[in-house]
């Protein structure tokens, strides 16, 4: 792993020297040469364990090389104390060097974790009213220095003014934060507000190919480009374009990959004209073709997820800006057009019969949501349909004529309307309000256990709670969460992510699983001939069934307003017989083959 991530290193500062840097150069500092780019990097003693890998030196081999010369870039790091090794200057050649010497920094661990000065000392130094864009590498939660044995009290108050005072106010500052986290183990809820509010991307990287994507997600947040579209290895080049990117990813000890243009001609990593760069590593290849012939290319052998064909072109994809947030539930509207110098024109300017279309993938690239947006002089305009999942997914918009092509994606984040934390062990319950439209004033919400309602109490506007009555901890238990919302003359219910207390118990009342254990199987272990393993069967099946006789009285009270949940019940009822009496015939069977004479 350590030479996976040398050899990636070696690549973007291969990269950071050539086109691909300059290419970003020249599309970015037109627009974004007030950009304010700055790496908070999480050095406490936690993330010697769990980034053994040093991806924070990656993270800023990838900042030095990904970043536009001209913007503005800066380092931070912080554990106990905030230190800024980098202060926030003019991004040229003489930065890089400096940042590139400041890699041991990053390995100098400290014993805390105080996010909250971390990012209050770091959005606030120089900012020079520029736009500034934080991206918060961290593995853990708040926890800070301690005064006094309240310690617990102190990091629940340090977080709470961090997304109570800090964050909206950053917000309302237009400031950005992008958190990317090192460990599962993060405190996903903080990066998720911290990032949501402020227009940032929130995503977890445990691995150099994860590093890589989610920075190169947030660039593509902080410096939009162009892209076309890369479909089975294939790739169309218009008239319109000046010159074109290839970043593409492939396996360890992949086969060489070959371009070839629409001539034929062929283009490898050894045996190329001159004009053409060509990168080549492990994992990674990035070729540059300035002035490109025009037609269908190709690239021949193997192209992993994540890889792209960044255009320089003359005529431009644009859009409004594009959310980082979707949210169940909700639909998000859509604005784009094609503005620029080129010769794909009708009278009005525009190129001829274009199309404009918006997609949604998950995590896995399946498109799970797609629109045709529709044109009033030239402006596309469209409605997403809501999502019906959560979590990190991909949106696309797509711009189409014939002969022409343009793409544009972006990271997002997709979230419930109202998340749901139950804390450990379960005694409580917290709700907030995701949606920003949402508030107390607009939205009820109901919560049912076993069938009785639960009372749900206002901590805040956005904010409620609901307190468990005692739990046996040994049986897991669904509650049951809906939300009524009203939007101005609009009622609507909500979908609100299922919830599962005790989760880890053994036994759930939330579905036909009575013993999950009893269930999954039991090994028939070999029974002595004067054992009798039938009368053992029918007591563990006289159990189950004596246990099912007093249970299901219980669960149809409970799910007497849910059709769903008897059809469940019986399903279940059914279920457990049917296995029973399989089991019952099979060591049956068996002990009438022991029981067969022998010599």
């Amino acid at each position: 792993m350590r030479l996976l991530v040398a050899g990636m290193l070696m690549f973007f500062l291969l990269v950071a020297s050539g086109s691909w840097a300059q290419e970003q150069d020249k599309k970015a500092i037109e627009k974004d040469d007030d950009a304010d780019v700055r790496l908070v990097v999480d050095v406490s003693g936690s993330m010697k364990q769990n980034d053994p890998n040093r991806l924070g030196n990656s993270a800023l081999e990838l900042l030095v090389s990904l970043l536009p010369s001209g913007v503005t870039g800066g380092l931070w790091t912080f554990g106990s104390e905030v230190n800024n090794p980098l202060p926030a200057s003019t991004v040229d050649s003489a930065w890089r060097k400096r940042a590139l010497a400041l890699k041991p920094a990053l390995s100098n661990y400290q014993q805390f974790t105080d996010i909250e000065r971390a990012v209050r000392e770091a959005v606030k130094a120089g900012a020079n009213g520029t736009r500034r864009n934080l991206i918060l590498f961290t593995d853990g939660v708040v926890d800070i220095p301690a005064n006094g044995n309240d310690k617990r009290q102190q990091d629940a108050a340090s977080r709470k003014r961090l997304l109570n005072e800090l964050i909206p106010e950053l917000a309302q500052e237009g400031v950005v934060i992008h958190t990317i986290a090192f460990s599962p183990d993060v405190d996903q809820s903080l990066a998720q507000q911290m990032a949501g509010e402020t227009g940032g991307l929130a995503v977890v990287a445990e691995s150099p190919e994860a590093l890589l994507r989610a920075f190169l997600d947030v660039v593509d947040r902080i410096f939009p480009v162009d892209q076309v579209p890369l479909e089975d290895g294939r790739f169309a080049i218009d008239e319109q374009i000046d010159g074109f990117s290839a970043l593409l990813f492939h396996g360890p000890n992949a086969s060489a990959l070959t371009l070839i243009g629409p001539d034929g001609e062929r283009y490898t990593a050894g045996d190329h004209p001159d004009n053409v760069q060509w990168q080549a590593q492990n994992r990674f290849d990035i070729i540059t073709v300035p002035q490109p012939e025009t037609g269908q290319w190709r690239i021949e052998g193997p192209v992993g997820e994540g890889s792209r064909i960044n255009i320089d072109s003359s005529l431009s994809l644009r859009s409004a800006e594009l959310p980082t947030v979707l949210y169940m539930d909700f639909v998000t509207r859509l604005e784009a057009w094609v503005e620029g110098q080129g010769t794909l024109k009708k009278p009005n300017g525009k190129p001829a019969d274009l199309t404009l279309r918006a997609e949604l993938a998950n995590a896995q690239g399946q498109t799970v949501r797609t629109v045709q947006l529709t044109s009033d002089n030239g402006h596309f305009s469209g409605s997403l349909p809501a999502p019906d999942f959560v979590g990190n997914a991909r949106l696309s918009l797509m711009a189409s004529s014939e002969g022409f092509q343009r793409l544009r994606q972006q990271a997002v984040n997709v979230l419930p309307a109202v998340s749901a934390q139950v804390d450990q062990p379960a005694t409580q319950v917290k709700l907030q309000a995701e949606y920003p439209l949402l508030s107390d004033d607009n939205t009820r919400i109901k919560a049912r256990l076993q069938g009785e309602e639960l009372p749900v109490v206002t901590v805040d506007s956005t904010e409620w709670r609901i307190d468990l009555p005692e739990l046996d901890p040994s049986i897991s238990l669904p509650l049951r969460l809906t939300a009524t919302a009203t939007l101005g003359s609009e009622t609507r219910v909500l979908e609100l992510p299922a919830l599962t207390l005790n989760d880890d118990a053994r036994r759930g009342l939330g579905d036909a699983s009575l013993d999950r254990q009893g269930l999954s199987g039991e090994r028939m272990e070999e029974t002595p001939t004067d054992a009798k393993p039938d009368a053992t069967l029918a007591e563990k099946l006289n159990a189950k069934l004596s246990r099912i006789a007093n249970t299901v009285p219980r669960l149809l009270r409970d799910h007497y307003d849910d059709p769903a949940g008897w059809l469940a019940i019986v399903a279940g009822i059914i279920l457990l017989c049917i296995i029973a009496l399989w089991r019952r015939h099979a060591i049956h069977r068996r002990r009438q083959q022991r029981e067969e004479p022998h010599v």
